[in-house]
């Protein structure tokens, strides 16, 4: 090898036996290695170089005393798989291995993998950024990226983790490139892409910005670009045809146009026409060609001898390099790096030997030798390969681009607007050889469309969006989901992954743009009901079904799929459901009870309220007509459910007159009395609901079992003697459903699972019984086979006080490592679905005798629970911040009574501002969708008397608070806690029982 520039003689080395020779007058040094140096690569305070034997070297620069900067020896970096090629920052080193496998080298020469990055082709460093290209096309960056070097935008200026450049997922790439600030990428047809620092102009585009995303270098468009190499600010191409163009700074002469200015655009180095070059390679601030003829000619900086020319000078236009001249010996590559030069040599019957071997046209038609290997019949060994080869080939848009071009005369590379430059015919007959045979149909059928297209077209939609007429984007925004809902299911499994492996921004960025198409279209009058809008729900459907599977925290608020429409469509909506398939073709639903997933809470609410009214005036309107057809008696002005039960026996009246009611007439408008002393009086039928539930949830009912810390009720294993109790137990949390009334139900999440067909899972259990789901969770995850075994159990549990073997069949099982999976989900079977099920289908049953079963089922699981139960309330500085005053309160500043009664209320226990919360409501928590929207109101209390005898008065219908006029604050917050504790039985234990 000839070494030049920077101490070119230390640091390799040496052949043994030989000695270093002399430098020549041109300061070449002649260095004998006793090795082949296939690739090498040096920046500013390193050097590394890689033997034909696949193992890697690395040398070290360091400044001497002097000033000087000198190499130390070199050092073998040990790893168990062979190198390829090597890469070198300013100051890191990275590998690949043949695997394709990146490995960073620490100060101490230890290979570190990265994980994130696998099957790699290429890497290529800047000073401080680093470029890898992926068999199957993908560009990934990582690194400084404050001149925009890693392509990713604006708002990433650094990241150690190699991030995915999108931009660049369907172009068929051979190619990357790095240098100090800038990167570039080649694809097959010669299309070259830059991106990073511009302030000389380096990326050849024509000015001095700075780009941060993949930017077309439309100068070189149709000039058969082959291989790109960068300094420091410069950058050099070379084509097919042996030309060399070069662009960027031009300070040094390292453009080698006869000048020493910079250039903003490619531009072809007219001092080498005649030879054709077939290498070239970029140091810091200098440049080598090697031609077909295996001269050296270089060009720049030389300032450290790196241009082998003798003198320290900056010559702007390409000159020989001098190398000494034997007979048998060739140039076979150059290599530039910092401000070194090295030129590696061998002899003219290894070339000759390397060039016999070489196919005549080993890249014409290669996807049709790919397909006819595919087809062709093979051992179960070699078609486990050869898979891996299908997948790679047609789950990327890259390689299936790639694969079909038309390469005979050079067609591909006269890619542009005007022509696609594909061997159309060779894909229509390599897709014929494919679907014959039903295996590899199948393996390739998963991509074959190029699938990772779709997720590029959300990116190119979310741009038409913001920059285009509705219009344009809707078009586009139809043809995609006709597409993609044309795709196996195996293919949109496949999209579906990677959809939900992009990082959470991005996912819900794809997800606004479907929301915003149908946003368009739904808020046109009249709403459009094809089968085209139809399709942009399924897409949108089908990324909230993919979403669900995701696990926390990558998986996205299920409320960022709702649309926004008005009520007047829901209200379109609901009268198309209602006519139901009596009404003709397309005008059924758009998205009532077939896309609930994309209707928020409200909207839900709405449509469900709005039934169960229409539903009571029907019912109304149906049983008048039946009285008056059958008894001719005239029309009654009220008609009503109504329901009289005594003080004392709430819960036993209730179910007493359940059990002779007609479920119809659940339907209509319900009434309750209490009968006191034969007197008979109105009951807000919130405070109804209040008190039977509180009852029958109670101990006392004996219908339920509890857990440990008696907080949560479930249905009891047990044969119950009065099963009846639980249709009507069902009934009752329909009416209150249908009545818009929350209750007080303690139960977990899977009583509502269950109502709406979800099935019940191990967190559920672990809602219910910490301790049970905590112990089934370290059976599932957290033992060992072996201590499986040391647990000795068996399928047999106790629950619910009984006694059970979860697998009958097979009494007294063992629990294994193998089963433990089943003995998990036949544990929470049990639990929740087999020892429940009499009981429980009477619960559902008098449930949906009440409420309209496909209405129910817009509701999730969570919101359902939510909407029947509310939820807490505990943003008290809200409370009073809202709070309206009246009458004598009605004062500004604040009345003296009014500030007393907030001094008392801040030192109430946070169980007596829940109490007080009911006291003036009648509720314990506040309904779902009325959290923000709640306030109260106090006014004086007339009274006939000293105001400190009196109690404070609650009027819940309109959650107002009559307070007296106290005298002081001892004696306010006697009489407030009082009427708490005396208001309902439940506050007397409020937060020790259900």
């Amino acid at each position: 090898m000839f070494s030049w520039g920077e101490d070119s003689q230390r640091g390799f080395r040496l052949k043994d036996g030989s000695d270093t020779a002399p430098p020549t007058a041109e300061g070449l040094n002649h260095l004998q290695l006793g090795y082949h140096i296939t690739a090498l690569s040096a920046g500013r305070t390193v050097l590394a170089f890689l033997k034909s034997n696949g193992n890697a070297f690395i040398i070290p620069i360091r400044e001497s005393p002097a000033g000087s900067r000198v190499r130390g020896k070199q050092e073998f970096v040990k790893f168990k798989d062979k190198i390829k090629t090597v890469s070198c920052g300013d100051d890191t080193v990275t590998l690949l291995s043949k695997r394709g496998q990146v490995l960073c080298v620490d100060s101490k020469l230890v290979p570190r993998p990265m994980q994130m990055l696998c099957a790699v082709s290429q890497v290529a460093c800047g000073s401080h950024h680093s470029v890898a290209l992926t068999k199957d096309g993908q560009v990934y960056t990582w690194g400084q990226g404050s001149r925009g070097q890693l392509g990713l935008g604006e708002r990433q200026p650094s990241t150690k983790s190699p991030q995915h450049l999108n931009s660049l997922s369907a172009v068929p790439l051979v190619q990357v490139a790095a240098g100090g600030g800038q990167s570039f990428a080649l694809s097959v047809s010669g299309a070259v892409f830059s991106w990073g620092s511009n302030h000389c102009g380096q990326l050849g585009l024509g000015d001095t910005t700075d780009r941060h995303t993949p930017t077309p270098v439309h100068c070189l468009n149709l000039k058969k670009t082959t291989h790109i190499s960068c300094g420091k600010a410069h950058t050099a191409t070379l084509t097919k045809d042996g030309g060399v163009f070069t662009f960027g700074s031009g300070e040094y002469g390292q453009l080698g146009h006869n000048s020493f200015r910079d250039e903003l655009r490619p531009r072809l180095v007219a001092e080498l026409w005649g030879a054709k070059v077939t290498k070239i390679a970029c140091g810091r601030h200098h440049t080598l060609v090697l031609t077909d003829s295996k001269r050296v000619y270089s060009f720049g900086c030389g300032e450290q001898g790196q241009l082998g020319h003798g003198e320290e000078r900056h010559p702007s236009v390409p000159l020989p390099v001098q190398l000494p001249q034997d007979t048998n010996d060739v140039i076979k590559n150059i290599f530039a790096g910092g401000n070194c030069s090295f030129a590696v040599y061998t002899s003219n019957e290894d070339v000759q030997g390397e060039a016999n071997t070489v196919g005549v046209n080993t890249v014409t038609h290669c996807f049709d030798h790919m397909i006819d290997k595919w087809t062709a019949e093979c051992d179960s060994k070699t078609w486990k390969q050869m898979k891996q080869e299908i997948h790679r080939m047609f789950s990327s848009a890259s390689c299936l681009n790639a694969s079909v071009l038309e390469k005979s005369k050079d067609e591909h590379f006269q890619t542009s607007p005007k022509y696609c430059g594909l061997n159309l015919p060779l894909a229509q007959l390599a897709f014929q050889k494919l679907v014959t045979k039903d295996n590899v149909f199948a393996e390739h059928s998963v991509g074959v469309e190029g699938l990772r297209i779709f997720l590029i077209l959300n990116e190119l939609l979310h741009v038409i969006q913001n920059h285009k007429p509705p219009l344009q984007s809707i078009k586009l925004a139809k043809a995609i989901a006709a597409a993609i809902l044309n795709l196996s299911a195996g293919s949109l499994q496949v999209i579906g992954d990677w959809w939900s492996s992009l990082p959470s921004s991005t996912m819900s960025k794809h997800v606004e743009v479907w929301k915003q198409a149908l946003s368009v279209i739904l808020s046109n009058e009249p709403v459009h009901r094809s089968s085209e809008v139809k399709n942009l729900l399924l897409v949108l459907q089908f990324m909230y079904n993919v979403n669900h599977r995701i696990a926390e925290p990558q998986k996205m608020p299920e409320s960022e799929f709702c649309l926004l429409m008005n009520k007047t469509f829901y209200l379109e909506d609901w009268q198309l459901w209602r006519l139901g398939s009596s009404y003709k073709k397309n005008t059924e639903p758009l998205i009532l009870c077939s896309f609930p997933s994309v209707m928020d809470l409200e909207s839900k609410k709405f449509v469900f309220d709005l039934n169960a009214q229409f539903t009571q005036r029907h019912a109304v309107a149906r049983i008048i007509g039946e009285i008056q057809r059958e008894f001719r008696f005239p029309m009654p002005q009220d008609l009503l459910f109504e329901v009289e039960v005594r003080r004392g026996s709430v819960l036993k009246d209730t179910f007493e007159h359940l059990a002779f009611t007609n479920p119809s007439d659940y339907k209509i408008p319900l009434m309750v009395y209490y009968d006191e002393n034969l007197s008979i009086s109105y009951v807000n039928v919130k405070d109804f609901f209040y008190e039977v539930f509180h009852e029958v949830v109670s101990a006392e009912s004996g219908m339920f079992m509890y857990n440990d810390s008696k907080t949560l009720a479930w249905f009891p294993s047990k044969a119950a003697p009065e099963v009846q109790r639980y249709l009507h137990f069902g009934v009752l949390c329909g009416l209150a459903l249908y009545n818009q009334c929350i209750i007080h139900l303690p139960f977990p999440l899977a009583l509502f699972k269950k109502l709406l067909g979800v099935k019940p899972s191990l967190g559920d259990m672990m809602e219910f019984s910490p301790c049970v789901g905590e112990c089934l969770k370290n059976i599932l995850e957290g033992y060992t086979d072996d201590e499986i075994e040391i647990l000795d159990m068996d399928f047999s549990i106790n629950w619910d006080g009984t006694n059970v073997d979860l697998d009958p069949h097979n009494p007294e099982k063992p629990l294994t490592g193998q089963n433990r999976k089943e003995y998990v989900e036949a544990y929470v079977n049990h639990a929740f679905n087999t020892s429940v099920e009499g009981v429980f289908q009477e619960f559902k049953r008098g449930f949906f005798q009440v409420c309209d079963q496909d209405l129910v089922k817009l509701f999730r699981p969570r919101e359902l629970q939510e909407v029947l139960v509310g939820k807490d309330f505990n943003d008290w500085a809200r409370l009073k911040q809202v709070t309206g005053y009246e009458g004598k309160y009605n004062t500004t500043p604040l009345h003296p009574t009014i500030q007393m009664f907030w001094e008392v209320f801040d030192d109430l226990t946070e169980d007596q501002k829940k109490a007080f919360l009911c006291f003036v409501t009648g509720f314990e928590r506040v309904p779902i969708l009325d959290v923000e929207k709640f306030k109260m109101k106090i006014r004086d209390q007339q009274v006939q008397g000293p105001p400190d005898q009196f109690y404070p008065k609650a009027y819940t219908c309109y959650s107002e608070l009559e307070l007296p006029l106290y005298s002081t604050k001892e004696i306010m917050q006697t009489r407030l806690t009082e009427a708490l504790s005396s208001n309902k039985i439940i506050f007397k234990e409020a937060g020790t029982e259900l």
